[in-house]
This record gives structure tokens, sequence and C-alpha cells, in this order.
């Protein structure tokens, strides 16, 4: 993974094709090295990846197209692998704990806000790791708060405080200019910026939050007068939320400056900016403590090397997608699908509609979102459907994305959730958080199907 690494940072300064194939030898054995770490949706696709690999190379594909697929291979593994810096000094970093404290002892008005906000910043941040420390932390609460509630209050105070956390989490694709899920789009639309979609991504966001709160509070049962919390409930201090904000805007500042300074695209200048951030924050910790900041600066890079077996799983998915993006491309015969999208689609609603049910249906039985999105993203971009401009198309698929992430047990954040709180996949996806997956689906194809018909985006 390190060489996979190296070559993608080389690649931001040398064209060859040579880097591409290079990249795809390094990342295959590094898979092949971490096979044990593989859960059953890695080896759906990257068994998948294989498949379409070995079909293209028997039809003849050309060395640029098959170098362009391993880097964007590879860009996505190094992405993956870097941000996990970012975990490893966030796992250091006392505003961490301070903000999740905070976050988690709001009181019952304001605590499905604060966690689903909570889910945003921590994911962006931590990713997997922002949910851990959320969902810990939440348990502990409710153990320290909640013991003379009936069993039905403390177990919809999980579910509430739970559900929030996903929410949040989910809607990262939306908007997070430092998450896989827009670069994985950026990517599989090689004219889509960034800005086309992050300003409608944050609102819809938005939105998306106040319909989740909307159905927390319909649906909150009553809790009797004498066991109302009184207003002193919440303890902390907002600090610790306001520093881990405060991190967000500066990987997202240093991103945006490096992209503007040097001219570099949106992807390479992230690929600097992140592992770049995370040594200065690590610094500075060390600053500040005892360890020394050269030391804790060692520490976030052996921790982040150290870490890369550990993620072979989610690497194996998501740069996965990246291959799969050109892959298909080459197999599909795009006469014949122009033809019948022309034939079957008359109206841009209706690809919306396509797209979103498409993505959301092969969630839900265990394929990536990431697979789905870079697949479909490069599909719209040859189709060009009269009145779907590639912003649309994508903003589209990264709404549904949000919407089936918290869904589906076969979904590894669901799983992962569940094994955090000590329920069922299935409890906390669908049973928890089935009503507010789906309501968001119809409500948001509808809304992305009126949009294009308006000519809106």
């Amino acid at each position: 993974m390190i060489i996979v690494v190296l070559i993608s940072l080389a690649g931001i300064v040398i064209t060859s094709p040579a880097l591409g194939i290079a990249a795809g030898i390094a990342l295959a054995l590094y898979l092949a090295l971490s096979w044990r770490q593989f859960t059953v949706a890695t080896w759906i696709t990257v068994g998948l990846c294989v498949i379409l690999l070995v079909l293209a190379l028997l039809r003849g594909i050309d060395l640029e197209t098959l170098s362009r697929g391993l880097e964007r291979m590879a860009y996505l593994a190094a992405l993956l692998a870097l941000l996990g810096s970012l975990r490893v000094v966030a796992a250091a970093a006392p505003e961490v704990l301070r903000a999740g404290r905070y976050l988690t002892t709001r009181p019952p008005g304001r605590r499905y806000l604060a966690m689903n906000f909570g889910g945003h910043v921590f994911g962006v941040l931590i990713n997997l790791g922002g949910i851990a420390i959320l969902l810990e932390m939440t348990r502990r609460s409710l153990d320290e708060t909640s013991a003379h509630l009936p069993a039905g209050l403390r177990e919809w105070r999980l579910r509430r405080m739970t559900t929030a956390v996903l929410r949040g989490f989910s809607l990262a694709p939306l908007w997070s200019p430092i998450g896989l899920g827009m670069n994985g789009l950026l990517l599989a639309m090689p004219d889509l910026r960034y800005g086309d979609v992050a300003p409608a991504g944050l609102a819809a966001a938005v939105l998306f939050l106040g319909w989740g709160w909307f159905l927390d509070w319909a649906w909150a049962p009553p809790v009797p007068a004498g066991l109302r919390p009184g207003p002193g409930t919440g303890t902390g201090d907002w600090g610790g939320v306001g520093l881990l904000t405060l991190h967000v805007g500066l990987v997202a500042g240093l991103v945006f400056g490096l992209h503007a300074a040097t001219g570099l695209p949106f992807q390479q200048a992230l690929l600097i900016a992140v592992p770049a951030y995370s040594v200065i924050w690590a610094s500075w910790l060390g600053h500040r403590g005892d360890a020394g900041a050269m030391a804790m600066a060692r520490r976030t890079i052996a921790g982040t090397v150290g870490r890369f077996p550990l993620a072979a799983a989610e690497i194996g998915v998501f740069a996965s997608a990246g291959l799969l993006s050109v892959l298909v491309l080459e197999l599909v015969p795009l006469p014949q699908v122009q033809a019948a999208v022309a034939a079957l689609i008359d109206a841009p609603w209706q690809m919306i509609a396509l797209l979103n049910l498409s993505m959301f249906l092969l969630a839900a039985v265990g394929i990536n979102p990431i697979i789905t999105a870079s697949v479909m993203g490069s599909l719209v971009t040859q189709l060009d459907v009269p009145g779907l401009s590639d912003a649309a198309a994508a903003l589209s698929l990264a709404g549904t994305w949000g919407c089936v992430m918290g869904f589906t047990p076969l979904i590894t954040t669901v799983v992962y959730a569940g094994a955090l709180v000590g329920r069922p996949p299935w409890v906390v996806g669908i049973r928890w958080n089935g009503l507010y997956c789906l309501s968001s689906l119809a409500l948001w194809t509808i809304g992305m199907g009126i949009v294009v018909e308006l000519g809106a985006m």
C-alpha cells in the first residue's frame, strides 16, 4: 500500500501509462496479502472487478484506457488509506472526547440535532471511527442518565441517538470534499466539479436533517411528567465541537488553497492535503503535550501505515469502484444502451427515478453504493440524456446514497452500528431507520425529478 500511495503521489507530476500499471500490480499484491481481512462484500466486488478485467483484456482494451482505470483504482485506495491518518490523530486528540461527551449529553429537545451534526463532523474526520466514538459514548450516557426510565423509553433513546448518528454520517456524500463518496463521483464524471454539486448538496443535507428530526419528533413516545429531565441534563462544553468543526474547515481550506494556488486537480490536492494536515495536527498536539511535536508526527505516520492491512476490506470495495467505472464503459455496448434509453426514457425525471431506484435496490442486496455511483456516473456522462446534467445526476446519486447507507443490514455502517449498540443489524437498519430511509428516497426522487423537469440544475 505504501507503493500505491507513492505512485499516486508521483502521478501528480508524472504522466505515464506505466504508473497506472505499476499501481495496479502493487494494489493487487496488497489485496492478495490481506485477503484474510475481506468481507463478503469485498469478495463480491473484487471478484467482479477481476472478471470484467479479464473480459476487457480478451476484448483488447488499449493500454491507455486500462492505465486510466488502474489509476482511478489506485487513487481511491490511496485516499482511503491516507484518510486513516486523520483517524490516528483524532484518537489522541482531547477535543474528540470533549465533543463526544458534549453531544451525547444534550437535553432531549436538542439531542437528535446534536447527534446528527456529530455524525457529520465525526464521520468526515474519522470515518467509521467517528461512529464508534459517538455510539460508545451514547451507551455510557444512557447508562448514567436513563436507568430510572422504563425499558421502552430507554430503548427509544438508544434508537433515537443511534439513528441520528447514522443519518448524519450517511449524508457526507452530498457535500464532504474529503469523503470517498463525493470523490468517487468526481472521478467517474470527469467534467464535473465539486462546486457544481456541493452548494446544492449542503442544502439537501439540511433538508434531510429536518425530515429526520420531524420523524423523530412525530414518532417519539410520550414521557410521563415525573420522568422528564430537568433543564440541567446537558453536561460538558461546546469547545470540543467547535474545534472539530474548525478542523473540518481547515482541512477543506487546505485542499481548496492548494487547488487554487497550484492549479492541481481537486483530487490531487486532496491527496496531498489530508496527510499534510494530519501531521500538522499531530505536531500541534505533541507541542501542547509532553510527547513533543516530532515524536507525535512520527507516531502518526507509523500508526497510519500500521492500519493499512486492517483496512483491506474497505480498500478492496472502494478501489474496485474506480476500475469498474472504466471497464463497464469498455464492455457495455453504448450504442445499444443509448438506443434503449432513448426508447424508454422520454423525460429526465424518468432517468432520475431509474438511477435512484437502481442504486437503492442494488445496495439493499449488498452492492456498495460507491460501485453503483461510479458505474452509473460514468454511464450517464456517455448517454447524454436530454435535460439531465452531470451535476443533477451526481447530486441525485449522492442523495440516494445517503438514503440507503443506514438501511440495509448488508451495508458496513449498519452492521458496525448494530455491533456497537448491541442490536442486530436488521433492527438498526430496517426496523429503526427503515421509515426514514424509504420516505427520504421517495421525497428525494420526487424532488430531484421536479428540479430536472424545471431545468433548475
